[in-house]
């Protein structure tokens, strides 16, 4: 899906930009602009699904945006930005069929609600797509219908609503040959034997009710499940659980247990993945978890074997604290991954700061240095560093006036100038805090030494 986001202020289209990972909403393309006669050609060239855009904007206002849409009878889901003093503006847009608005500051959970109801509406009203079966991948939909990961539900609804007629049994057996998968393909036919995997020493699958007491006759070491239909997320979760891994489960163990992240591109979710297992001590409630954190790690991982993860879904699941430590290796490489990303970004803010010490050095500034908003650049740099931006270009200055009080003859008047404080008396108290002198003592101080 393409979303557009559209604000006459540049720093809240970049904030806008970062807040989320769009990707879990099913948004592979993200669209920004901050001239509002730009965004109506846009919505009439592109496949626009959802805009965002500010309410009162130069030329072209948000509600004049919604009209358009609405006059050209274009499918695109509208969510608004307003201030305060625009909730009459906001009101008309909602009469003028805007799906919700959101207030200036925008909070991120006020928009992730937005956006869970924009994809809703979406949903209810797109017309059936057809179903592209050389792009299923039976793996990536078993944890789809398992898992709590938005990204996966949305890719595969739609092979959900094509097998929704079919009632299915799990399927496994011990010692198979190629020859029994081969058979066991051929039974369930062209669509079905995705869903048919080697995991070991095991051959495992969902199979077509009228054939899986065939199957279970023929085949010796086979057992088969009760019948199930995949439409019924709780009745297939229910039927995983206890048929492979022997654990009893029901939907109120999920509500606990579903970790907080469900996003493969975000740094904090393999924080928090890593930050969680431990703090959970039943097996049922580790599993669980564990398979959350299997979805991650697939979705995540560009290199990911279909084998090995299979091997973890229907064998290693069965000792929890062995697979974690697995698991734990693999999530903190992918953390490491991102991490890394932030860090060129923090370090390319840093040479600049350095470079940069005499300037004024907003966050403003900072931003379009590193082209993030402001208020999420500060965030980034708080988290890997663990300082603030502003501390970290006082203590800067500080250690570069040291310096040169130290090097050179250099008044200090001119050395406050040269270090970014234009009033002296601020430049000699903010010192005098850090060092415990001030700078004319301090100076004496190194000539002594």
């Amino acid at each position: 899906m393409r979303l557009l986001i559209v604000d006459d202020g540049h720093y809240v289209v970049e904030y806008m930009k970062h807040l989320l990972d769009w990707k879990t909403y099913g948004i592979d393309q993200i669209e920004t602009t901050t001239n509002s006669l730009e965004a109506r050609d846009m919505l009439d060239q592109r496949h626009i699904d959802i805009l965002i855009t500010d309410i009162r904007m130069p030329e072209v206002s948000g509600i004049d945006l919604l009209q358009h849409i609405h006059q050209h009878s274009l499918p695109t889901k509208v969510i608004i930005l307003s201030g305060y003093s625009e909730f009459e503006y906001a009101q008309q847009g909602i009469r003028l069929g805007a799906l919700d608005y959101l207030l200036k500051p925008v909070d991120k959970d006020d928009v992730e609600k937005a956006m869970s109801k924009a994809i809703k509406n979406i949903i209810k009203t797109r017309p059936v797509q057809p179903v592209e079966w050389e792009n299923f991948d039976g793996l990536a939909y078993l944890l789809s219908l398992l898992g709590a990961n938005e990204t996966l539900k949305k890719e595969y609804e739609a092979y959900t609503k094509f097998l929704e007629d079919y009632r299915l049994c799990g399927f496994k057996m011990d010692g198979f040959t190629q020859e029994h998968e081969d058979d066991i393909k051929r039974a369930v036919g062209d669509k079905l034997d995705r869903l048919v995997w080697t995991a070991g020493t095991r051959l495992i699958a969902f199979v077509p009710e009228e054939i899986a007491g065939k199957l279970k006759t023929t085949l010796e070491h086979s057992v088969v499940s009760s019948p199930f239909s995949l439409t019924d997320r709780n009745m297939t979760r229910h039927i995983f659980y206890g048929f492979f891994l022997r654990e009893d489960v029901h939907a109120d163990d999920f509500m606990s247990t579903i970790p907080p992240f469900s996003s493969c591109n975000d740094w904090e979710s393999a924080r928090n993945i890593i930050k969680t297992y431990d703090r959970i001590h039943l097996r049922k409630q580790k599993i669980i978890f564990l398979v959350e954190t299997i979805s991650y790690v697939y979705l995540a991982d560009k290199n990911r074997n279909a084998t090995e993860t299979a091997d973890w879904i229907f064998n290693r699941l069965q000792d929890p604290d062995e697979l974690w430590s697995t698991l734990f290796d693999r999530v903190n490489l992918i953390r490491n991954n991102k991490q890394m990303s932030i860090q060129t970004i923090v370090d390319k803010v840093q040479t600049y700061i350095e470079n940069h010490l005499s300037h004024a050095l907003s966050l403003d500034e900072l931003g379009k240095v590193a082209h993030l908003h402001p208020v999420y650049l500060s965030k980034l740099f708080k988290q890997e560093t663990g300082e603030n931006v502003s501390n970290y270009i006082s203590r800067k200055r500080l250690e570069k006036a040291s310096q040169l009080l130290q090097d050179s003859e250099l008044r200090v008047n001119d050395i406050a100038q040269m270090v970014g404080y234009r009033k002296n008396q601020y430049f000699i108290q903010l010192f005098k805090v850090e060092y415990g002198v001030t700078p004319y003592q301090y100076r004496r101080n190194m000539i002594h030494q």
